[in-house]
């Protein structure tokens, strides 16, 4: 069979992906996804993947962070090799497709090879990255940003790192048997190139009538926690003319942040987290605490929009000369990523055989994905399909069983393409 014939079984990628998603960590009575990182859920569907991986002749390495390498050799003597993968962890009310389908779908090109007793030049590998998305351990996209050593936040700092109930990262990953002892180091543990297929978790494809999105790059973003600081007091004796309200403050500054966004067009900027020291209904709050989460697409732009909406903030501080205050610390950040044109012409030459030009879209993600910080140190580039309603991090999250099939379709022609070095 030539390798441009070659297909996936659409049935059994969106048969095992319900099924894996019904079984370990679903929402009760809903579509939803509850499969934080480490947990019980998280270590039953790794075990799972584990186990579908040797029967396919996959050799299994797991790094320090976790990180799964599930490896299918080539003929090629000691290639590194061209990877695939996401991630199989949830938010604590996520949907079943956002990093799940990727590395399903690159379980399903392993088992497309296998069946077909396809030989590639290269090694080809499954990747299931760690703690993507920062619900239980904060920190978005953590372990290939480790992997990557180019995340600000190293190994030993990760492992420190506690949950809500105080587990940190490093007992996590004893409690589940999945601390491993390969290097989480792409020096150590080197890949050839990364494709990683993902749904868009935005509208733009289904706005435009697209069905593959062929992307080009990450945009930057940077978080930052702020804390306002104020003066605590009796909410019946104390006179409106004298308080120093930080719940108010931060009101302000919380809706400044919109707004400086919406004024500049830089990007967006949003507040999703906000804590409140006092939580009485009779005193004044002495202390808030939220988070900014600033993106936009190149990185002198978030550097721009953050300074012009801390900007607004000074104004308004002075404004209220109420003796409130305000200070901000950067708790994460991720550069722009640029993927690579090999890598990208290889996604776009697979698309443009399944579906035509006129149906993919050259698109750069405004998530993060582990292929970001991959990008740094090897060739990388995605593959998105189709959300519906641009909806993710919710149990409504929907990609429809073709979609999913054609985008896993898309990354097995674009990794041949990518192993033949025949890339139109």
């Amino acid at each position: 069979m030539a390798h441009g014939d070659l297909k996936i079984n659409g049935d059994r990628l969106n048969s095992t992906l319900q099924s894996t998603c019904s079984s370990w960590g679903a929402i009760v009575n809903s579509t939803g996804m509850r499969r934080l990182t480490l947990t019980q859920e998280d270590k039953d569907a790794r075990d799972w993947l584990v186990q579908s991986c040797k029967e396919l002749g996959c050799d299994v390495k797991i790094d320090q962070m976790g990180n799964i390498f599930a490896i299918r050799p080539g003929t090629l003597k000691d290639a590194k090799p061209i990877a695939m993968g996401s991630h199989m962890d949830t938010q604590p009310a996520g949907g079943r497709y956002d990093g799940i389908l990727g590395v399903q779908a690159a379980l399903e090109v392993l088992r497309t090879l296998h069946e077909n007793k396809i030989e590639t030049r290269y090694p080809i590998a499954l990747i299931d990255w760690t703690n993507e998305e920062g619900a239980r351990f904060p920190g978005a996209m953590m372990c290939s940003g480790v992997w990557s050593t180019k995340s600000a936040t190293g190994l030993q700092e990760c492992y420190k790192i506690t949950d809500g109930e105080g587990i940190n990262m490093q007992q996590a990953l004893q409690d589940i048997g999945y601390l491993g002892t390969t290097p989480c180091d792409y020096r150590e543990n080197g890949l050839e190139c990364y494709f990683e297929l993902h749904i868009e978790q935005g509208p733009k494809l289904e706005i435009a009538e697209k069905k593959v999105g062929v992307v080009t790059a990450v945009q930057g973003m940077k978080w930052f926690a702020v804390r306002v600081s104020g003066v605590e007091g009796h909410s019946g004796t104390t006179p409106m003319d004298v308080r120093s309200d930080a719940l108010v403050t931060a009101s302000r500054l919380i809706t400044a942040v919109s707004e400086t966004a919406r004024s500049t067009q830089l990007g967006v900027a949003t507040v999703g987290v906000i804590s409140n020291d006092t939580q009485s209904q009779a005193t004044i709050p002495s202390g808030v605490e939220f988070i900014i989460d600033v993106r936009c697409s190149t990185d002198q732009m978030v550097t721009d929009l953050h300074t012009a909406i801390f900007q607004r903030f000074d104004e308004i501080i002075t404004s209220e000369g109420n003796a409130t205050r305000y200070e901000i610390v950067r708790t994460w950040g991720l550069p722009e990523s640029i993927f690579h044109k090999e890598c990208i012409d290889a996604v776009r030459a697979a698309a443009v055989e399944e579906v035509g030009e006129e149906m993919i879209m050259d698109m750069k993600s405004g998530a993060g994905h582990d292929a970001a910080w991959t990008s740094k140190v090897v060739k990388s580039s995605m593959i998105f399909v189709p959300s519906k309603d641009g909806v993710s991090h919710n149990p409504a999250e929907y990609t429809s069983p073709e979609d999913c099939a054609l985008g896993t379709q898309v990354l097995l022609q674009a990794v041949l393409k990518y192993d033949a070095g025949v890339i139109a």
